[in-house]
C-alpha cells in the first residue's frame, strides 16, 4: 500500500513486514554526547505509545555504538588495566566503525518491520561515520564503506548542547569536543539536503518541540491515517 493512503490504522496491521520497513517514518536522533538524545528517544517512544491504538506498537532503535564499546574495552583489557581510571578509551580501527554501522542499519530495519508507522532510532549508521572521522579522521571512510545508502529518513533531530552539562559515564570523549561534532552534524545534514531540526531548551521543552516536528512529519506521511 503507498505511503499516505492509509484509511484505518486496520490498514497499518495489514501490511507485511517489508512493506512496513519500506513505508514507516524513521525519525533519528542525533547530536554530540551528552544531550539527551537517549532521554528524549525514550520519551518520544512513550508518549506515541501511550496515543493507544497502532501507535502502542512505536519502538526505538538504541545505540549500538555504546554496547560495542564496551565489548571492545573488555576485548582490548582497558579497564582491568585501570579499574581506578574515571575515563577508559578504547584502540579504534577502521573495522569497528563498518562493524557498528553494519549493525546499527541491521536493528534499524528490523524495528521498522514490526513497530507502529514512526520509529524512533537514537543515532543511524550516518552518524557512526562522523564518530569514524572523529577517531581516525578524514581519511578513513570504513563506516560508509559499508553501509553506504540507508532507507529514507523522514526527519532528523539534532538535540542542541546548550544548556545541557556534560556527564561523563566513563567512556564519552569528553566535554572540548561536543561543539565541533554538533556543528559536524549541522554541516552534513545540510549537505545531504536531509530534512532536519535543532531542539534546544529545557527536557520538558525539547520534548513538545520533538513531539511538534514528528507530529508534522506524520502528516506529511500519512494524511489519511486515522
Amino acid at each position: 500500500m503507498p505511503r499516505g493512503k492509509f484509511e484505518t490504522m486496520t490498514d497499518w496491521n495489514a501490511l507485511t513486514p517489508a512493506e512496513r520497513a519500506r513505508t514507516v517514518c524513521r525519525v533519528i536522533l542525533v547530536g554530540a554526547e551528552s544531550t539527551g538524545k537517549t532521554t528524549l528517544a525514550q520519551q518520544l517512544v512513550e508518549h506515541y505509545r501511550g496515543l493507544g491504538g497502532i501507535f502502542t506498537q512505536t519502538q526505538w532503535v538504541a545505540e549500538y555504538g555504546r554496547e560495542y564499546t564496551q565489548l571492545l574495552l573488555q576485548r582490548q583489557g582497558v579497564i582491568e588495566a585501570a579499574p581506578d581510571e574515571e575515563v577508559h578509551s578504547a584502540q579504534w580501527t577502521a573495522e569497528d566503525f563498518a562493524v557498528i554501522a553494519v549493525e546499527q542499519q541491521r536493528l534499524e530495519d528490523a524495528a521498522a518491520a514490526s513497530g507502529s508507522p514512526v520509529l524512533f532510532c537514537d543515532t543511524d549508521a550516518f552518524a557512526t561515520q562522523l564518530w569514524e572521522r572523529r577517531y581516525l579522521g578524514d581519511g578513513s571512510h570504513a563506516a560508509f564503506d559499508a553501509q553506504p545508502e540507508s532507507p529514507p529518513r523522514a526527519l532528523y533531530i539534532l538535540a542542541d548542547l546548550a544548556g545541557v552539562p556534560f556527564e561523563q559515564d566513563g567512556i564519552r570523549d569528553g566535554e572540548d569536543f561536543r561543539a565541533r561534532m554538533q556543528q559536524w552534524f549541522i554541516d552534513e545534514l545540510t549537505l545531504r539536503d536531509e530534512r532536519w531540526a535543532l531542539v534546544t531548551g529545557t527536557r520538558d521543552e525539547r520534548l513538545a518541540s520533538s513531539i511538534r516536528l514528528v507530529n508534522q512529519t506524520l502528516d506529511r506521511y500519512f494524511p489519511t491515517l486515522s
